[in-house]
């Protein structure tokens, strides 16, 4: 039993002291680096030729002066296999503490077991120091291996603790801009784990991803902050050097708006030749560092580069899904390598909005046909906006205002009960009423907004609203009679109201969809309606990937008005705007007046419209 400790510990102080080869990083993947068949489409010796335009970047990592490297890359452009290398390399030849962060736990998880494990089990010089976790008495698990020198840990950016805790060398921090923004309550998953290598002199970070949105990228503020090094390529005509850019791609379809693979080319911004992707490709490109003196590198890349993946693939992709604003955003990140720039929130500027403002012939112009409101709720006061509707789905803001109060108070309640009975006049001395109105149930507020909603939504169709969120959801999914008040509860897409709102804010034009807003003080029209109006942009969430609308001020209470205005309309399907456009102000005075009901109460079809009461 000695005997066999005794051999062991050999084996180790022997490994420990042996002298590593003279071998850089590419040598060594070219050597003994096998492409596993669970990765890669074409397993078996891996060639860092095939990557050419990575070869400066394994020759940097391994420059004593340089202390990280940043890779803004698009997808499947040997990103991961640069971490696996590296890992390999030092795991073999300079054997210290590592760890790899993906976004979650999971992933962590998997990215050991999917490409780190098979690649240990297919490369003979790390077969030999990493024993197979399955294996009894390894030491080694899903996420830690050992080797002597070191080990390879693997975490996920969500939990804290394992980020900061044991000193690591060597940190690879993979996929950033799926990381959330804070660790628990303890603020960056970057920051915490770059905290670990702070007692090494000579440590190394990795960071690699494929960005999303501009202003929100995790991987693009990294990039930024470092050398900013992008791919360059000689020009075939004039052989002055020239970034990689899909904007100076040009394509030709044929008569079945096919591309023609000898038609997608790339037109030289020196001397304006266009060229084809052979003739770019046929020499090595060079790096170009914008700012070469600092110790942070880092890369920007796009698939055109790639020798894996053609142009002619790339126009079509594009030209499929550039209709569709959340595949096109793919396109932009995953294949370009680039941040995609919202321009939502520069259309919607408040200050657009504040200064189309224009003087009505009337409190309500006689464009409008039919009046609606929108309430929100908040603790300690009522948002309320009447939005008058015409054809086409044009519309007029009339009045927006605020009650403050408490709203656990039957005061309150009254005023706004008041100001919903009002009627709202023509320049001919007609008046209208509310046809309907939408109420925020939700907040701290639900069982007051229940009791006012309760005797009301019959016969002044007045009806409490609960938000739906998701992907692909109507604006109206149907009411649901409340346990608690008896209530006809309607479900609202507010993502589907948002776009709808959204959408029409951004016409410029008078006519279908425009929205006009009254130049009157007393209207409350003013900078911060048009604030909260323009709160919220869509973004892509760094958790899921996904496409949501998100708040960028505070205070969305008229945006929230709006669309509950809105709904109020869209509830009521058979509503005919044309047969209300041919009445006279006199009819539709007559038609939206209140008729309160002395006893018995007849309920109204909700997706009924004028006069449809049984």
């Amino acid at each position: 039993m000695f005997n066999i400790k005794k051999n062991k510990l050999y084996k180790i102080l022997a490994h420990a002291l042996k002298l590593p080869p003279d071998l850089t990083l590419t040598e060594w993947a070219d050597r003994n680096r096998k492409l596993s068949k669970e990765s890669s489409a074409e397993f078996g010796d891996w060639e860092t030729a095939r990557t050419p335009y990575m070869l400066e970047i394994y020759n940097n990592v391994m420059k004593e002066h340089i202390r990280k490297i940043v890779l803004q890359f698009g997808s499947q452009l040997a990103k991961s296999e640069f971490i696996l290398n590296t890992f390999g390399w030092y795991a073999n030849l300079d054997p210290c503490p590592m760890m790899i962060v993906q976004p979650t736990d999971k992933l962590a998880s998997e990215f050991s077991k999917e490409r780190v494990s098979p690649m240990i089990r297919d490369c003979a010089v790390l077969r030999n120091l990493i024993k197979d976790a399955n294996l009894k008495n390894s030491g080694n698990t899903v996420t830690h291996k050992m080797f002597p020198g070191g080990f390879l840990a693997f975490r996920g950016a969500v939990t804290p603790s394992g980020l900061a805790s044991k000193p690591i060398k060597v940190l690879f921090m993979d996929e950033v801009d799926r990381y959330p923004k804070s660790a628990g309550d303890e603020g960056s998953p970057i920051t915490l784990a770059e905290k670990r290598v702070q007692t090494y002199d000579d440590h190394k970070i990795i960071i690699t991803g494929t960005p999303t949105i501009k202003g929100h990228s995790e991987i693009e503020a990294e990039y930024e902050k470092g050398s900013k090094a992008k791919y360059y390529v000689e020009c075939p005509a004039c052989k002055e050097k020239n970034e990689l850019l899909f904007d100076n791609l040009i394509w030709e379809l044929n008569e079945e708006d096919e591309l023609k693979v000898d038609k997608v080319e790339m037109v030289c911004e020196h001397c304006g030749s266009s060229s084809s992707e052979s003739a770019w490709k046929e020499h090595r490109g060079e790096w170009i560092h914008e700012y070469p003196e600092r110790t942070t590198l880092s890369y920007k890349l796009s698939a055109l580069a790639s020798a894996m993946r053609n142009w002619k693939s790339i126009v079509e992709e594009y030209l499929e899904k550039k209709d569709n604003e959340q595949e096109l955003i793919s396109f932009v990140n995953t294949v370009l390598g680039e941040t995609y720039e919202q321009t939502l929130s520069e259309v919607l500027d408040y200050e657009i909005l504040l200064n189309r403002r224009e003087t009505y012939d009337a409190e309500v112009p006689d464009g409008v046909l039919l009046l609606t409101a929108g309430i929100d709720v908040q603790d300690g006061w009522l948002a309320i906006e009447v939005l008058g509707h015409g054809l086409n789905n044009e519309t007029w803001g009339i009045q927006y205002k605020v009650l403050a109060g408490n709203l656990e108070e039957k005061e309150i309640w009254d005023e706004l009960d008041e100001f919903l009975m009002k009627k709202f006049y023509y320049s001919n001395g007609i008046g209208i009423n509310i046809y309907s109105a939408c109420i925020d149930t939700g907040g701290h507020h639900t069982e007051a907004v229940y009791d006012f909603v309760k005797p009301r939504e019959t016969y002044r169709r007045i009806f409490g609203i609960k938000g739906l969120g998701g992907e692909n959801v109507p604006v109206i999914n149907g009411f649901r009679l409340t346990k608690n008040k008896k209530i006809n509860l309607l479900s609202l897409g507010v993502n589907a109201l948002k776009d709808t709102v959204m959408g029409r804010l951004k016409i410029n034009e008078i006519g279908p969809g425009y929205c006009h807003f009254p130049n009157d003080p007393f209207l409350k029209y003013d900078e911060l309606y048009f604030k909260a109006l323009t709160a919220e942009v869509k973004l892509t969430n760094k958790k899921n990937g996904k496409i949501t609308w998100t708040k960028i001020r505070k205070r969305n209470e008229s945006l929230d008005c709006r669309n509950y205005a809105e709904a109020a309309k869209q509830i009521f399907t058979k509503l005919d705007m044309n047969k209300l456009a041919t009445l006279r102000k006199e009819q539709l005075e007559k038609i939206f007046e209140y008729k309160i009901p002395k006893k018995k109460t007849r309920k109204m079809k909700i997706e009924g419209g004028i006069k449809k009461d049984e």
